[in-house]
């Protein structure tokens, strides 16, 4: 095993307690098997933000409502290789992320706002399944959860009733977050 093999897999390690390294860990390690000089350097600067980073953690406030909130992004065709959007989303709880993922999306995305709603859908997703398992774990937590993304178009296409022949493109069972809105309302 190389030494940068060696590097990353620390670093995901990490990731479990960081999640503000999640993102770059994510892009370095697609160059686990064929890594060059460049992709070294790249884990050295994050280990050099780590160690200049020591002092921060997740902390976890009481006296804040139990509302699960959550946060998407996505980096539209931003791979340069397959041009192929990195998804991303936290999910909180009080005042502390209890979890979180990005991962590159498994099509390339036409528009922008597809690839921000193909986003938004995996974290609702998330957001429902967490909401059960802390209901199994006996964690009240306060309806209705909150997602926040970055694109208008993607939050009225969510509350749109009419699906136009221009948002055609985006797979039907994506639309699950418009239900999920409306039923809100």
């Amino acid at each position: 095993m190389t030494r940068f093999q060696q590097i990353v897999g620390s670093l995901i390690y990490l990731t479990i307690i960081r999640l503000d390294l999640s993102y770059p860990v994510a892009l370095i390690s697609q160059y686990m098997s064929q890594p060059k000089a460049e992709h070294l350097q790249w884990a050295q600067r994050i280990l050099h933000y780590v160690s200049g980073t020591k002092d921060r953690a997740l902390l976890y406030q009481t006296g804040i409502a139990k509302q699960l909130v959550g946060y998407t992004d996505v980096d539209w065709a931003g791979n340069v290789g397959d041009h192929r959007s990195t998804s991303g989303f936290a999910l909180s709880l009080r005042s502390a992320a209890i979890a979180w993922s990005n991962k590159k999306q498994p099509i390339v995305a036409l528009l922008s706002t597809e690839a921000e709603y193909r986003g938004a859908a995996v974290a609702t997703c998330k957001a429902i399944w967490l909401k059960r398992l802390l209901k199994d774990l006996q964690v009240e937590v306060s309806d209705p959860t909150t997602i926040y993304c970055d694109e208008l178009s993607n939050i009225q296409l969510a509350k749109n009733l009419v699906f136009h022949a221009r948002t055609k493109h985006i797979e039907v069972h994506y639309h699950f977050v418009r239900e999920r809105v409306l039923s809100l309302q």
